[in-house]
This record gives structure tokens, sequence and C-alpha cells, in this order.
């Protein structure tokens, strides 16, 4: 696994030492390797293999807890993406992991640790996921696609990508058609009316379940885009392009957020800063 170095020797350590936690939640961003950081470091070294994908309804987690009280051997019961769990799912988990099972290790991921009780929280330990370094995520990026890439496209990747997932959308968007339709949006935004303006991101996808470039992705070119504009001695409205855009992309993260309604709110604000 490429990256997640001082998590893995945290965990190791907990592991040799014989005080990995009975109930442990690792945070860290769509796309991080959370699920792969579990299955082949944490998984691998607590049990000999043995282990349970759960969902996250209250079904679910009731049949969790309830072969947890069967089973005899060590077992990892392992609950991705909870950060959409019901509160019944939850209170049902809460109370398992007050005191779990002789055998059983419980893991859960987050995207945002606010995104379950505190309570849950409390009786858990948190990691987080380490942060891909620009090294790092060229070296996936080489790796997964299995290519060199020429300086100009590396630094792209690495301005642009801050997770493996990152790399993934990105490759599979067509890396070079991706980054000529944000280049053209830049060109245009503020130069057609106001009803073709709401139709340049057309491509962009704003339910998850949609076709379309990554709308994160896709600010985040935006503002290279404008820093290198504004390196090149361009217009200070870069600046404020970059500031906006900024705004909106800490505003996606914001659970159940309307992505159509920020889109719009984010190029009447553009537009904006090019009329003024």
């Amino acid at each position: 696994m490429i990256g997640q170095q001082q998590l893995s020797n945290r965990i190791q350590q907990l592991i040799e030492n014989g005080t990995f936690p009975r109930f442990s939640i690792f945070v860290g961003p769509k796309g991080s390797g959370k699920k792969t950081f579990i299955r082949e470091v944490v998984i691998k070294n607590v049990t000999d293999g043995l282990y349970e994908e759960c969902g996250i309804k209250v079904d679910d987690v009731r049949n969790l807890i309830a072969d947890a009280y069967k089973i005899h051997s060590t077992a990892v019961y392992f609950i991705p993406d909870a950060d959409n769990m019901s509160n019944a799912a939850k209170n049902a988990l809460l109370k398992v992991t007050e005191e779990p099972p002789n055998n059983a290790y419980f893991i859960m991921t987050l995207e945002d640790e606010n995104n379950t009780l505190e309570t849950i929280r409390s009786r858990g330990t948190v990691f987080h996921m380490d942060r891909y370094t620009p090294d790092e995520i060229l070296q996936f990026a080489e790796k997964n696609n299995g290519t060199h890439y020429v300086p100009e496209i590396k630094d792209i990747i690495t301005d642009i990508c801050d997770t493996p997932g990152d790399v993934i959308t990105l490759y599979n968007s067509g890396m070079k058609e991706f980054y000529d339709y944000v280049q053209l949006v830049v060109d245009n935004i503020a130069e057609v009316s106001i009803a073709n303006a709401f139709k340049i991101p057309s491509k962009v996808s704003l339910k998850d379940d949609a076709d379309g470039y990554d709308l994160k992705l896709f600010w985040k070119a935006f503002m290279r885009i404008c820093f290198n504009r504004l390196y090149e001695n361009g217009p200070t409205a870069y600046a404020y392009c970059i500031q906006t855009t900024s705004k909106y992309l800490q505003q996606l993260k914001v659970k159940g957020i309307n992505r159509q309604m920020l889109m719009d709110n984010w190029i009447i604000e553009v537009r904006q800063i090019w009329e003024r």
C-alpha cells in the first residue's frame, strides 16, 4: 500500500503490544484508502483472516451483534461507510461497543467523525488517515495506471488530487479532456450570458450516482488554472476566483449539501467578480 506509513507504524505497534482497541474508528476523506488499509494492515494482523463486512442498517448491526456473541475464534466486524448509519443502528452499535464480546473486534470507517454519536466516538479509538504527499499521489497514479507522465501532467495530478480515489476518478474522466473542459469554463464563464453560464458546467456531476466530472476535482482544477493565470500577471480577479472557489470547496464537505444550489451560487459569485 502506498502512503499511510505513520498510521501503519502506529497500528503495528499496538498489535505487537497486544493493545489494539476492541472498537476503532478510521476517519478520512472519500478515496483515502480506508477500506484497503483496514483489510491489508489491520485485519490481516489482528486475526487470521476471519472477518465480516457489515451493512449500516439497524438489522445489519443487530445480526452483527448476535454473531459476535456466538463466535469462539477471534473475528473482526468491519462496518465501512458508516456516515449514513441511522440513529437506530448507531444506538444498537452503542450497546455492543460498551462491552465487546471477548473474541470480537469492531471497526468502522467515517469520512467525518462528526457523522456519528459522540458516545460512540468516546467508546472507540479514532485513527485519522495520513495526508498523502504529492510524491505518494504521483507514485500511486503511475503504478495504478501503468504509465509515466510528462512533467505537465504530473503537476496537474499532484495539484488536483488529494487521495488515491481522486487519481482514479481523474483518470476515468479522461485527464486531458477534463482539464481542457475546465479551461474552457475559466475562459467563458464571465463572457457568456447568464443563461448560458448556467449551462457551462453541464458535464459536472451534481449527484453521487450521476455521470459527469467530479465537482471537487472540477473546482480544484478551476483554482489551479486561475492560479497559473494570476502567476502569469493576469488580472487580480483570478485571485478572488480562487478565494471564492475555495469557500465553496469547504461547503462541499457538509453532509447532505445541495450541490446544484452550490454550483448556481458559485457561478453567480464568479461572474460578479469579473463585473467589478
